[in-house]
């Protein structure tokens, strides 16, 4: 089965993100793990609730069958409020809120060579930016 090929490498990925996080804010925090499938072209949409004047840092991975997947941060009025867009399989950014309330994370799958790829994507709240961008 492919889940079963692919999946110790998520668990591998959401340990080197949480100590990208914590090398730079011990004190950060997870506070949201979301994991999934989605087919090539297709996005996955997580409601998440954030507080103005915190920082937050978002992470997206995808198992080996999937060569691109974006990140992408919507406001409650739909706004884009912040993404990760580029060709590659590990998109991040990190945001501080400056209101608060929910917001829509969205995974899209550009790049997946199996009828469905794998996903999961973090967020990790903290007190400084872990990301110069």
């Amino acid at each position: 089965m492919q889940a079963f090929e692919n999946g110790p490498w998520l668990p591998e990925a959401q340990k080197i993100n949480r100590d990208i996080v914590h090398r730079k804010d011990a004190q950060a925090r997870q506070i949201h793990l979301f994991s999934g499938r989605a087919a090539k072209e297709q996005n996955r949409s997580h409601q998440v609730q954030l507080t103005a004047g915190k920082y937050y840092s978002f992470f997206a991975d995808c198992d080996y069958s999937c060569s691109d997947i974006d990140l992408t941060l919507k406001a409650a009025d739909g706004r884009v409020v912040k993404e990760n867009s580029d060709d590659d399989d590990f998109p991040m950014f990190g945001w501080r809120a400056n209101r608060t309330g929910t917001y829509t994370l969205t995974v899209t799958m550009p790049k997946c060579s199996t009828e469905q790829c794998e996903y999961s994507s973090q967020v990790f709240m903290g007190t400084k930016p872990v990301f110069n961008r």
